[in-house]
């Protein structure tokens, strides 16, 4: 329907009043006139009112189509990241993840080619946002999964920890904590090799006295006396100043009695 002006309208009112009187109009027909002038203004109010729901609408769906384009990228990221922690999840228990990975590329693809391609020219290409991962954020998500009990998880968020940020100051603290899941799930010999991984990585860290000591635990959990005992005494001969010192010592006493 097209919108009446109210120019159009107003031309109307005064030709048809120059026609009224002119033929000298009754009050009947004068009545009629009112009439229909009043449903032509009602009928013009109809149709802006629809006019602007139209645009309101319009308008809706298009700055749905704009949020659409800036998310898709924090979409896909996100995406990846909970995929990587499915990945890792099969990798911890011996699957194939070859199918997973290609899903996973698949899944790329389709949201590539689901973006918009063309915009109005009024329209303006907003920047996709870049999404990026706080560090210390992701520590502390690990470590109070942790503290909850959690240790796959913890441990998978830690790993996930030293991929992002292999240099950052907490990686030998996230080491640490890998071993730890592992010693409270009990894979005492998987946790002794994270311990000792911590040394050979991380050789000046403080937190290398504590790791050996566990792993020297982790070894006497799988009554490897001979290795446990190996382990202690490195404890006491390099790092005699150590907190874990005099636990070693005494370990050492109880095993050689």
């Amino acid at each position: 329907m097209l919108k009446i002006s109210y120019k159009i309208l107003l031309f109307i009112a005064l030709l048809a009043m120059s026609q009224l009187f002119q033929g000298c109009a009754t009050r009947g027909e004068i009545k009629r006139f009112q009439q229909q002038v009043e449903y032509l203004t009602e009928a013009n109010a109809e149709q802006q009112r629809q006019l602007s729901r139209i645009d309101s609408m319009l308008t809706a769906q298009q700055e749905f189509l704009h949020q659409l384009s800036a998310n898709q990228q924090y979409n896909m990221e996100q995406l990846q990241a909970e995929m990587q922690i499915i990945e890792n999840i099969f990798k911890e228990s011996g699957y194939k993840v070859s199918e997973l990975t290609q899903k996973i590329e698949n899944i790329r693809q389709e949201m590539a080619t689901a973006q918009p391609q063309t915009q109005d020219s009024t329209d303006t290409v907003s920047s996709e946002p870049e999404v990026t991962i706080n560090p210390k954020q992701l520590f502390e998500t690990a470590s109070l999964d942790y503290n909850k009990g959690k240790f796959e998880l913890s441990k998978m968020e830690f790993e996930q920890f030293l991929s992002l940020f292999p240099r950052s100051a907490l990686a030998d603290d996230a080491q640490y904590s890998i071993a730890e899941c592992l010693f409270a799930l009990g894979k005492y010999n998987e946790a002794k090799a994270q311990y000792l991984e911590l040394q050979k990585k991380f050789p000046s860290s403080p937190l290398v006295p504590d790791a050996l000591f566990k792993a020297a635990s982790s070894s006497l959990k799988m009554d490897d006396i001979k290795s446990a005992r190996i382990l202690l005494k490195e404890i006491v001969e390099k790092y005699p100043q150590s907190d874990v010192a005099p636990r070693a010592e005494e370990k050492l006493k109880k095993i050689e009695e």
